[in-house]
């Protein structure tokens, strides 16, 4: 039986929304120029604030633990694409990257088998929070733009016998 949670705990006013947003996409420094990845970059900054504000509201955290877990499974479709977008375009960094995702990947894992055996799961969601936020603006500023300088590979020419 799979229940779908919604989890869309922003404040009611707007104007405050704005102003406590967690984490926010920054167009000028976080944009690849690959639409795709820019998008899912954004959907896990959402995602992240989402988390921040349903651990403010006090969600229980059953319901914090399957937050994680969705954004666990966002990010691995997420570096899998980024990085088969950096192979396809011969990238730099793009040797890097997978070996910064990999290592973030197995790190933000174990902090959230952490949150489930903690005891102050308040600060466990809050050491998570500033994490995922800290990485992952910085991973997208200093790695992911590299991509703005890697245009699409052409095509081959089409083979003629």
């Amino acid at each position: 039986m799979n229940k779908k949670i919604q989890y869309d705990l922003a404040p009611p006013d707007a104007v405050a929304a704005e102003r406590l947003e967690f984490l926010c996409w920054d167009e000028e420094r976080m944009a690849t120029g690959v639409a795709a990845l820019d998008r899912g970059s954004q959907e896990l900054i959402r995602k992240l604030n989402e988390l921040y504000y349903a651990h403010r509201a006090g969600l229980k955290v059953s319901d914090i633990y399957q937050m994680l877990k969705f954004i666990a499974a966002h990010i691995k479709t997420h570096f899998k694409h980024e990085e088969k977008v950096m192979e396809e375009r011969q990238c730099p960094v793009r040797w890097e990257n997978r070996r910064a995702h990999a290592e973030f990947l197995g790190r933000f894992q174990d902090l959230v088998v952490n949150f489930t055996l903690e005891m102050d799961t308040d600060q466990a969601a809050t050491h998570i929070e500033n994490t995922l936020a800290r990485w992952l603006s910085t991973h997208i500023c200093r790695v992911d733009v590299a991509l703005r300088d890697c245009p699409p590979r052409p095509a081959p020419p089409p083979k003629t016998d």
